[in-house]
């Protein structure tokens, strides 16, 4: 259960910038804290060293570290953007430009080949997803943080899938988004979004402190506001029907032995929809997967 509001807390939310907060839970060595202004949930402690983060990234070894390794993760992405790619196609059917923001090894880029005059760019911080996804995209990937990224040009359309969370400062992120974007260009995030009752239960694996805030159900409006954007589309799914798809479930993953059993009850008639069902039952409402489309908000009626 989630303790009262501490007014005398110190504990700052990292967008709002206000202090009145509350605890959700504990995972491992941090709190999740829900802000009670603009409904993030973030860690605590929240990273103060931006840099360390982004070098802790570029570091990373997945293949040391039996996480998930460019060639593992470029296979598990065909699976992922199986329910968003359609969406996705059709902002950049008449756009000159895309920039994917955490394009990992690759997939999304590669598959953006279908339009030969779509000018194809990605950022991706890790050294052998960054070298993997050059080699299967074709395009130009740089390992800069967006929010040190420049480039020569603005993009019409530019992806975050599954980032927001792990970045780490969300003023810088969404100033330097807008400074890129073109004017009538499109903002796509794909990203989680809890209720205020969400229960640590409701997710295996948190992936804390690599997940660092996560979306309460009116944030992303938050964010828009803020930083000069309009929400023109918004697309909340129950995290059951994005968790316990038959896609998620057939998605290697780092264990082979794991990857055997999900592919036994992901091939078993039903077994996927019970599991669906059961969880509902227990935390329906709590977490969503959600996609959302911003575009720049018209300066007149906006000061920026």
């Amino acid at each position: 259960m989630a303790s009262k509001a501490d007014s005398s807390s110190k504990i700052i939310c990292p967008l709002c910038g206000k202090n009145e907060n509350e605890n959700r839970f504990h995972d491992r060595s941090h709190k999740v804290r829900r802000c009670l202004s603009c409904e993030l949930f973030f860690i605590h402690p929240y990273p103060q060293n931006v840099a360390e983060v982004h070098e802790t990234v570029i570091d990373y070894d997945y293949e040391d570290l039996d996480v998930l390794g460019p060639a593992r993760h470029y296979r598990s992405s065909q699976y992922t953007y199986h329910l968003i790619y359609p969406i996705i196609r059709e902002y950049c059917r008449n756009a000159s430009a895309v920039l994917d923001v955490g394009c990992g090894s690759g997939y999304l880029l590669e598959r953006l080949s279908e339009f030969p005059d779509l000018h194809r760019v990605g950022i991706e911080l890790n050294a052998a997803r960054a070298a993997y996804a050059r080699r299967v995209s074709g395009c130009e990937i740089f390992q800069t943080p967006v929010e040190a990224f420049r480039y020569h040009r603005h993009f019409d359309v530019i992806t975050l899938i599954n980032v927001l969370s792990h970045i780490p400062s969300l003023d810088d992120l969404f100033y330097a988004l807008r400074g890129l974007l073109s004017p009538k260009g499109v903002l796509i995030i794909k990203a989680g979004e809890m209720s205020k009752h969400v229960e640590k239960e409701a997710v295996f694996d948190w992936g804390i402190p690599g997940h660092m805030h996560f979306l309460g159900l009116n944030t992303m409006q938050f964010i828009a506001d803020r930083y000069g954007f309009a929400l023109i589309e918004h697309q909340r799914l129950p995290f059951s029907r994005v968790f316990f798809s038959k896609e998620r479930w057939l998605a290697p993953g780092r264990s082979r032995l794991r990857n055997l059993a999900k592919t036994l009850i992901a091939h078993t008639p039903y077994a996927l929809n019970a599991l669906a069902s059961r969880y509902d039952r227990r935390f329906g409402g709590q977490i969503y997967s959600s996609l959302f489309v911003l575009s720049i908000r018209n300066e007149a009626n906006h000061a920026f």
